[in-house]
């Protein structure tokens, strides 16, 4: 197993679509919601051991989890639960010896797409597992709610963006067409 392969899974990204359209759904795919809840328990269970875990991160490998966790079945890589639970147990290990801790099923779903995703890179002909990996993700209806990610390029899961119609603080700009407020009451004629 390869403890490097969960540091892979958490920074890269791969993209997706669409903005979540169930209540308390970071993301739906394919119908079934990805929980808020389950986005915030990997990102508190790995947090403490994986440095640069992000929401968006830990979103994206959940929404792509169930696609590569397969492919690597189908190509006879596949991943157990066992699997998971040992290279998080060995990551926990390699940070602090006596340190133990307990992860919930979003944090093995983190650790199995690692596995399988490791795995796939190792098969013959990895680009068109690459390849095949990018087209099963394709042809998912994904919608991904707009406080946990954006998409870019119509496809990529990217860090949430700011509104068109929020200004940020200090930016100073404002158009030459809005009304100004003025700075000081003016006397008015009576």
């Amino acid at each position: 197993m390869r403890a490097a392969g969960v540091l892979v899974a958490l920074t890269t990204t791969v993209g997706l679509a669409g903005c979540a359209g169930q209540p308390g759904a970071a993301a739906v795919v394919d119908g079934t919601a990805i929980p808020t809840s389950d986005v915030e328990a990997a990102l508190t269970e790995l947090l403490p051991w994986f440095q640069g875990v992000t929401t968006t991160n830990v979103l994206s490998v959940l929404i792509q989890e169930p696609t590569v966790v397969d492919l690597a079945e189908e190509k006879g890589v596949g991943v157990s639960d066992e699997e998971a639970q040992a290279l998080l147990d060995q990551v926990v290990k390699q940070k602090s010896p006596d340190a133990t801790a307990t992860f919930t099923e979003p944090s093995l779903a983190v650790a199995r797409y690692s596995i399988a995703y490791s795995n796939l890179e190792d098969v013959p002909n990895p680009s068109a597992v690459g390849e095949e990996i990018d087209s099963r993700l394709r042809a998912l209806d994904i919608e991904v709610n707009p406080r946990f990610a954006s998409l870019e390029d119509g496809f990529q899961v990217g860090p949430p963006a700011r509104p068109s119609w929020l200004v940020g603080s200090g930016s100073g700009a404002v158009e030459d067409s809005a009304p100004q407020p003025t700075p000081e009451p003016t006397p008015s004629a009576s």
